[in-house]
């Protein structure tokens, strides 16, 4: 009989070292030893670790039928904990390949034992997922309560990391929606949480979704002053971003906020500073061998320098008159 704890150790150490054939040989000689000894619930156990090392290697068919063998084992020991931790985990796996009706079942399954056996926890991260698959089918309707209700678990359990990308989910399912407002708010508490985190990759992404959604709800807007103040704030947004950007020499990322860092600028009558950074988009656009989104900026500061001359011509107007 193999010793489940030397199976343990050296399963432990082949991960430590990245080398997972060696973890699924000694998998499977557990697993082995366990079903010779009559012994399903190891059998069972040692199949779903065996699964999430296939798993981790990208081998999902293969991980899947690991699951499916540790999932029957968890359920002829009426094993609740292990079943919705299975059933969750063979879910993501159908989302991943596309199988979304059995990854709705799958979670649901699990959704369904963390309510039988209180695990909220476990009932947030099901939620979550639904909304996930629910986004990937193009039913953000569907997806947005699903977000909201894993929220408000990750509230009740104090999981800020688990909280900063749920409402980053429920985010990107209102702007799917096009209710850009509720996106706003989800976004903006999202990224206050990463910056408490100290998550400064993804805070950028999100100060730009941000700076994403005040440009596209200014531009919505009748009310000049309205308009003016979603664009100020649009722009302090972007520039953030820009910083963080920098900060990690995201060339790219840089570019395209310089490039809209130009436009808002444009829009808020600041024709000058909006050629000026438009002037250093193109030129990292260019550095990045991406001539052609340089040449769309090259059109962009024409057609501004027309507009910068005709408003000047117009003020210098006025001001004879």
């Amino acid at each position: 009989m193999v010793d489940p704890s030397q199976v343990l150790r050296q399963v432990r150490l082949a991960l430590q070292n990245e080398n997972f054939q060696t973890a699924i040989y000694w998998l499977e000689q557990a697993v082995n030893s366990a079903s010779r000894d009559g012994d399903h619930s190891a059998e069972g156990r040692h199949m779903g670790n065996l699964a999430l090392v296939h798993y981790r290697l990208g081998q999902r068919e293969r991980a899947l039928e690991c699951f499916q063998v540790a999932l029957a084992s968890a359920r002829e020991d009426s094993d609740l904990v292990t079943e919705e931790g299975l059933l969750g985990n063979i879910g993501n796996i159908m989302r991943e390949i596309g199988r979304f009706g059995d990854a709705i079942s799958y979670l649901t399954q699990a959704l369904a034992i963390s309510h039988e056996i209180d695990d909220r926890r476990g009932r947030g991260i099901w939620l979550g997922n639904l909304g996930l698959v629910y986004d990937d089918i193009d039913q953000p309707d569907q997806a947005i309560p699903l977000h909201q209700q894993a929220i408000e678990i990750a509230r009740m359990i104090y999981d800020k990391r688990g909280l900063a990308a749920r409402l980053g989910h429920l985010g990107n399912s209102c702007v799917s929606l096009g209710d850009y407002q509720l996106a706003l708010t989800a976004f903006i508490e999202s990224a206050q949480a990463h910056r408490e985190l100290g998550d400064h990759a993804v805070l950028a992404q999100r100060l730009g979704v941000i700076g994403n959604l005040y440009g596209k709800l200014a531009r919505a807007s009748d009310d000049v002053d309205v308009r003016r103040e979603l664009l100020e704030k649009a722009l302090s947004h972007y520039v953030e971003t820009l910083v963080l950007a920098r900060t990690v020499n995201d060339q790219h990322s840089q570019a395209e906020l310089l490039r809209a860092i130009g436009g808002i600028s444009a829009d808020l009558g600041a024709y000058t500073a909006a050629l000026g950074y438009l002037r250093d988009a193109a030129k990292l656009y260019r550095q990045l061998g991406m001539n052609d989104q340089a040449q769309v900026i090259a059109s962009m500061r024409a057609a501004l320098a027309d507009a910068a001359s005709s408003a000047d011509a117009s003020a210098s107007g006025e001001e004879e008159n």
